[in-house]
């Protein structure tokens, strides 16, 4: 298993070593929010949803009452713990 990891992660195309800390942590957050905002309005809806609704129409539904308060939250707390990391970093040096 180590070695078949080892084999995907040289593969050309897959380092992320060519960007900067700086960059490499806010990519990798946004993805985790992305998987995060759109996963769990699908377990709820899943969960919640009697047997003979449609899916599809009830996941958006939840999407549209829950985007308009996670993403700015999102952004804000994104932003204000870029700050006090920064802070943190520059206190410890």
């Amino acid at each position: 298993m180590k070695t078949y990891i080892h084999r995907i992660t040289k593969k050309k195309g897959f380092e992320m070593n060519k960007l900067p800390a700086k960059f490499r942590q806010p990519i990798v957050g946004l993805g985790i929010m992305i998987v995060m905002l759109s996963s769990l309005p699908a377990i709820l809806v899943s969960q919640n949803l009697p047997p003979q609704a449609d899916f599809g129409s009830a996941y958006f539904g939840a999407i549209g009452q829950m985007a308009p308060y996670a993403v700015p939250l999102a952004i804000g707390s994104a932003i204000f713990f870029n700050l006090v990391a920064n802070i943190f970093v520059e206190k410890v040096r």
